[in-house]
């Protein structure tokens, strides 16, 4: 495979499309990177670069239609995060300020607050969410 400059601009597009796609994870531009996948593989053989945007466009619709339905009843399924960390059991991994702690929870750090006073290794129950921090009550 030669690699002209068509090849070229559409595998750093396709780079491009999966950086964009991992920085924001709400399916912005999958459907852009595998269109510029497919590009890549088949721009040596068309020599018109406006051929080679239409058919970018044609493919990018395409998988928009056909991958869209399945995506919205994989996230349908997916319960809001409130939703299933509500009564979780949390460990103290750190303590920040008086009464400001940090916890491990679905994989990800989280701040918590507790009215009760909590040491490193002690457990809480997650009882509701306000803003970004958790607010827990001490397992007894």
């Amino acid at each position: 495979m030669v690699w002209d400059n068509g090849i070229i601009w559409w595998f750093l597009l396709t780079i491009i499309f999966i950086g964009v796609e991992l920085a924001m994870p709400a399916l912005v531009s999958i459907w852009f990177a595998f269109a510029a996948i497919i590009l890549t593989l088949i721009s040596g053989m068309i020599k018109n670069p406006i051929n080679e945007f239409y058919i970018f466009v044609g493919l990018s619709g395409l998988f928009l239609v056909l991958t869209r339905p399945i995506v919205r009843k994989l996230l349908e399924k997916r319960k809001p995060i409130e939703n299933r960390i509500y009564g979780q059991e949390v460990e103290i991994s750190k303590e920040i300020e008086e009464n400001l702690y940090e916890v491990k929870l679905d994989g990800k750090y989280w701040r918590a607050i507790c009215d009760e006073k909590l040491e490193i290794g002690d457990r809480g129950v997650v009882e509701r969410v306000e803003g970004n921090k958790l607010i827990l009550k001490k397992k007894i």
